[in-house]
């Protein structure tokens, strides 16, 4: 296979109680298209090392060509807690503290226990955000990681395995904007992905029973349960329908008793075409007692840094490598135009010597006409100066606007030539009134002015308790 600049490679595994699964795939950057080339699948026993494990992932990579590309990790659901939250921000560095502040309440361990990830649903006019929260605990996330290290993956992601399920769900059915539940059936685990609009609202996940009756029951149990917690937690709307993905374990099935006993529509969902798999992979993945549908999910479209479930200090290493590496091309790159620059100048230098030459010879006979030129040129800078000595209305209403912070409301500027400014508003809270005084005394339009607060009372209003407040700036 030839790579080049616009394909690159992509590994993606997961590690479950019994199984190694791994596929790769090539993404195309240009056409923003992924193709699926290869897959393994390898049975792990119960009681396995890390070491054993390490050896076992390091031989399945090798065996499909790894060659210190990307990996990702598909975390399964059991090992993580996922909650909806609505919080009062919309920026990501506050979201993300809000997110680590919170997570201790979800999963009983210390802050410094706990890795986190997040994905914003919703957003509203008054600065909320609706997101899911995942917290992992970090015994789960460090045997990965020395897994991972034992098998020299240096380079990696870590993502729950709800966000596959969520990303190939939407990758066939991009259109789809009602909440839909996805169902994922693996040899001994089942996942339930509650998506909407490639976004992941609601999922959990539980273990098949060994009988065939007892599996039915819980299935449909299980269902219920889930269907009913997400109503009750996440306010995304009524399901529409009900999705299976899965190996080879009979799918028609679990269709069939969930259609006897859910009032929702239920399909299996034949995804092996839609990706463009290849004949022999989908041979491999139906004589497969695993799924590999989450896994595909994960190669299909891009996972937001966000939720990358990898420890703190690593991703402020990878994020310093990234910005090293841009420096270095951006550096290489100025020094190619350089060495462009000089080159084409060294060649036309002589050119440029006789243009020279010319130009100082028209230079010559325009000095005398452009004497006038500057007289004008010196009138106008005078004039220039004179006007900007003295702020007018406007100039003050633009800086007295401009300078504001987010929470102040300037409710009346009263502006008087050579006099005073006086600027009359509302805020939140005090502290907002000084800081806006702090800002107009930085301003250049301002710096001729004693600026004071003549008053700041509480007053009850529409919005609720405010500051309103008045400031005088009396010319020095």
């Amino acid at each position: 296979m030839i790579k080049t600049s616009q394909k690159k490679d992509i590994f993606i595994c997961q590690i479950t109680e019994g199984a190694l699964k791994l596929i790769r795939c090539l993404y195309n950057q240009k056409s923003k298209k992924t193709a699926f080339n290869a897959l393994s699948l390898e049975p792990l026993a119960l009681n396995a090392d890390n070491k054993r494990i390490a050896e076992k992932l390091s031989a399945a990579l090798k065996k499909l060509g790894y060659n210190n590309q990307p990996v990702i990790l598909s975390l399964p659901r059991q090992y993580a807690a996922l909650r909806y939250l609505k919080i009062p921000s919309q920026q990501p560095q506050e979201i993300e503290r809000i997110v680590n502040l919170q997570a201790p309440h979800y999963l009983p361990y210390q802050l410094s226990e706990l890795i986190t990830g997040y994905q914003v649903i919703s957003t509203d006019k008054q600065g909320y955000s609706g997101i899911n929260m995942v917290v992992v605990h970090t015994d789960v996330v460090k045997r990965h990681l020395d897994i991972f290290r034992e098998a020299k993956i240096r380079e990696f992601k870590i993502v729950l395995s709800s966000y596959g399920l969520c990303n190939l769900y939407h990758y066939l059915y991009p259109e789809e904007d009602l909440p839909v539940m996805a169902v994922d059936i693996d040899s001994s685990q089942i996942e339930l992905a509650i998506v909407s609009r490639g976004k992941l609202l609601f999922s959990r996940s539980f273990k098949l029973s060994n009988t065939h009756f007892e599996q039915d029951k819980i299935f449909i149990e299980e269902i219920e349960k889930t269907r009913n917690a997400y109503s009750k937690d996440v306010p995304g709307g009524a399901l529409k329908k009900i999705t299976i993905f899965g190996g080879r374990v009979s799918l028609e099935e679990f269709a069939q008793a969930l259609k006897k006993r859910i009032d929702l529509p239920v399909e299996i969902s034949n995804y092996n075409e839609k990706i463009g798999l290849e004949e022999a992979l989908i041979s491999r993945i139906s004589h497969s007692e695993g799924s590999f549908a989450g896994l595909f999910g994960l190669g299909l479209e891009n996972i937001p840094e966000a939720l990358n479930l990898i420890p703190q200090n690593i991703k402020e290493l990878s994020r310093k490598n990234s910005r090293r590496r841009e420096y270095v091309r951006s550096a290489l790159f100025i020094i190619g135009a350089i060495l462009i620059l000089m080159l084409a100048i060294s060649k036309s230098l002589d050119n440029k010597a006789k243009y020279l030459s010319g130009l100082k010879l028209e230079l010559n006979k325009i000095v005398k006409e452009a004497k006038p030129l500057e007289d004008i040129d010196r009138r106008l800078k005078l004039l220039e100066n004179r006007l900007q000595k003295k702020p007018s209305g406007l100039d003050a209403l633009f800086e007295a606007q401009g300078v504001a912070p987010a929470n102040i409301s300037l409710l009346s500027l009263a502006y008087e030539e050579d006099g005073e400014v006086i600027l009359r508003g509302q805020a939140p809270e005090l502290n907002f009134v000084l800081t806006y005084l702090a800002e107009l005394e930085k301003s250049p339009v301002f710096k001729d002015f004693n600026i004071k607060i003549r008053y700041a009372t509480k007053k009850n209003t529409q919005r609720g308790e405010m500051v309103e407040f008045e400031i005088n700036c009396l010319r020095k």
